[in-house]
């Protein structure tokens, strides 16, 4: 009550200096009476101080209130939720988070590019392996990688020497091993592996599979006559036995071998043993011994058909050979067959089908047409007996297709047709003589021109 009746007093008057309340917008307020300077007293001053504070302050508080002021009566909103590739509080900037992501990039580009590289080396070093192999098959090199294995049974017979020498001659080697059937000859090859280092060199050795085997004339013949004999009363269309004249049923890999058989004067030993056999009859002197066996007396005709029996039914060719230098040039010839038979299967291979080279190349054509009259020309050419020069003469009179086939559309008859480019003259460089398309290949080119049959044979002598 005391303190409500003090408030209810008027205040003493205060000689107070007018107090500057800063304001919002920067200027001051003082409070004065109005009409005076004389400043306000009591509860007026105080209510003026008070709306002054008042007005300075309601805009920061405002500003404060919003900024960090958070009402009880509403929850604090949860925190949205970050996306995937949102740092962690307290975790480096974005840039960082993506650097790991960027190092698994390149990492993975850097083996990419070691795989290439292992990829491209590997390859390199096959392409020089192939070029390396390719060159050791190369026919100046082939016959010494090929080494001719002589069984040592051809060193009784009086002319092994001359053919022994002739085989010497070659580059190839030349080696005495006991062989499975007597005095035959062998082959092998001494491949070297493409080393991959330099210290890592071997040497592959690959038999081949000829074998030729070398028969005295008297003994061939036995086989033969008793060859004949087996097939004379049989039933036809039965398997003569072909071990008659080389046992071959006994030997391991017999047949995956290629034989031949070679017989040294076979003519010459006919022709003695019939004039000692007349001599010795002449004279008396004829003994069971001396009487001449029954495989004398095969006429010529009886040998050809056994050689055909030999070469259908077992594969064996014979070669009749009348000195030992024949037989000398024989062996050598087949040593160097067997040398570049590699050679020539990896030429076959790498080679494409090409009438005028061993290039392999087709002919270019221009956009302007240039070039279609040689494609033209090598078409001709790939007729079955056509020359460059007949072909370059038929494609000089017509220098294309539609010209060619116009002028069969112009001809009347049948025969015309066919006899159209016959008579097309063609100038021969190598022979001088010039000569004429002629009839066979003018018939065959019309029936290519206009048949509709795939099937059709245009060369009659197929």
């Amino acid at each position: 009550m005391a303190a409500a009746a003090l408030l209810k007093e008027p205040l003493p008057a205060l000689m107070c200096p007018p107090k500057r309340v800063p304001l919002s917008h920067g200027g001051t307020f003082v409070p004065r009476r109005r009409g005076g300077a004389e400043p306000l007293r009591g509860r007026r001053y105080a209510a003026a101080m008070a709306t002054g504070a008042a007005m300075a302050g309601s805009e920061r508080c405002r500003r404060a209130r919003a900024a960090w002021e958070v009402s009880e009566s509403e929850p604090e909103a949860e925190p949205e939720p970050r996306s995937s590739g949102a740092a962690p509080e307290g975790s480096p900037p974005a840039a960082a988070a993506v650097r790991p992501k960027r190092r698994r990039a390149a990492g993975q580009a850097e083996a990419l590019r070691r795989e290439r590289r292992r990829r491209k080396e590997r390859e390199e070093m096959e392409k020089r392996e192939a070029a390396a192999a390719w060159r050791l098959l190369r026919p100046e090199r082939c016959l010494r990688l090929l080494e001719a294995c002589v069984d040592p049974g051809f060193l009784e017979d009086p002319g092994s020497d001359i053919w022994i020498k002739a085989l010497s001659s070659l580059q190839c080697k030349c080696s005495f091993e006991p062989q499975a059937i007597p005095c035959s000859i062998t082959w092998r090859r001494n491949m070297p592996s493409i080393p991959s280092a330099p210290d890592d060199c071997m040497v592959k050795t690959e038999e081949e599979k000829e074998v030729l085997v070398l028969l005295e004339p008297a003994d061939f013949l036995k086989r033969l006559y008793s060859l004949t004999q087996t097939f004379v009363d049989a039933p036809s269309g039965s398997q003569p036995d072909l071990n008659q004249v080389l046992p071959l049923a006994s030997l391991e890999g017999s047949s995956t071998k290629s034989y031949s058989l070679a017989v040294v004067g076979l003519d010459a030993y006919r022709r003695n043993q019939e004039q000692g056999g007349w001599q010795a009859l002449s004279l008396g002197k004829q003994s069971p011994r001396s009487q001449p066996g029954p495989e004398l007396f095969m006429t010529q005709q009886e040998i050809l058909e056994a050689q055909v029996v030999l070469q259908l039914w077992g594969n064996i060719g014979v070669q009749f050979l009348d000195t030992w230098q024949e037989f000398g040039e024989h062996v050598s010839a087949l040593t160097k067959a067997i040398a570049r038979r590699p050679y020539k299967s990896q030429l076959e291979m790498q080679l494409s089908f090409c009438t005028a080279g061993v290039a392999g190349r087709g002919l270019r054509v221009e956009k302007d047409g240039t070039g279609l009259w040689q494609v033209w020309k090598r078409q001709i050419q790939q007729f079955n007996r056509v020359s460059p020069a007949t072909a370059a003469a038929i494609a000089e009179a017509y220098p294309s297709p539609r010209l060619l086939v116009q002028a069969y559309e112009e001809c009347s008859t049948e025969d015309e047709k066919l006899l159209l480019l016959s008579n097309i003259p063609v100038k021969s460089d190598i022979s001088g003589k010039d000569h004429r398309v002629g009839p066979d290949l003018s018939r065959r080119i019309y029936l290519f021109m206009v048949s509709t049959n795939p099937d059709l044979i245009l060369d009659l002598t197929v």
